[in-house]
């Protein structure tokens, strides 16, 4: 292939890669509508949100704070660096076959990183509790397509009110088991250890309300103590 031709091809796969980009850019966006309705809501856990998504790992990997600090500000395309920093997904812009050592032929490529959509959507899916094919039925939308505002607000209201229903049965259960004044929060026994509430375990841990009444019913037989 001549020079002038090698160049050509390069500037079409660039030009490709940049399109694939804008692509992913359209699914980021939408995903940036579900980061600012989440922060429009009451946040009840100990730590803020971007450090508990840059804590939620899909397959022992996740995205940094700073995606969703980006998709917090609706800036898109910091969302989208910050993605390709960490990507493991490349695009190939050209390959070329070169003289390696011991005078042997060996193909060398030149590659770009790629935003992963599928992790930013999996992760959020697992911090949010939202599946991950709704997830990506929305990005699919995207963030200008008016049905994808109401759909991120029905579903972050329905879990909410869910939370919410599971924080208050489990605050009855901890009633029922101990009438009297409760602990403080948090409480550190002298002998190591954590104490806390049924309804504090239930918020932290995230627990379903058939695990929040399973967990009041063992404490209301035997205390239990969680150790490092």
């Amino acid at each position: 292939m001549s020079t002038m031709a090698k160049q050509h091809s390069r500037a079409d796969r660039l030009r490709e890669y940049a399109a694939t980009v804008e692509v992913a850019a359209i699914s980021v966006a939408a995903m940036g509508v579900l980061v600012r309705a989440r922060e429009g809501r009451a946040w009840t856990a100990d730590l803020p949100p971007e450090v508990v998504f840059a804590a939620t790992t899909v397959d022992e990997r996740s995205l940094p704070a700073s995606v969703w600090v980006a998709l917090r500000r609706a800036d898109v395309d910091g969302a989208v660096e910050a993605m390709i920093g960490v990507s493991q997904t490349t695009f190939v812009v050209e390959s070329r076959e070169e003289m390696g050592e011991g005078y042997r032929l060996q193909t060398v490529e030149e590659t770009r990183p790629l935003p992963e959509i599928d992790l930013l959507i999996t992760q959020l899916s697992a911090m949010l509790d939202i599946p991950a094919d709704v997830l990506a039925m929305l990005a699919e939308w995207g963030a200008d397509d008016p049905r994808t505002a109401s759909e991120i607000a029905d579903l972050l209201d329905r879990r909410l009110a869910r939370d919410e229903a599971i924080r208050e049965a489990a605050a009855r259960a901890a009633v029922e088991t101990y009438p009297t004044a409760p602990a403080p929060r948090h409480h550190v026994p002298d002998g190591g250890g954590l104490e806390m509430s049924v309804a504090d375990a239930v918020a932290v841990l995230r627990l379903s309300e058939e695990q929040a009444r399973a967990l009041a019913t063992l404490v209301r037989r035997v205390p239990v103590t969680l150790t490092g």
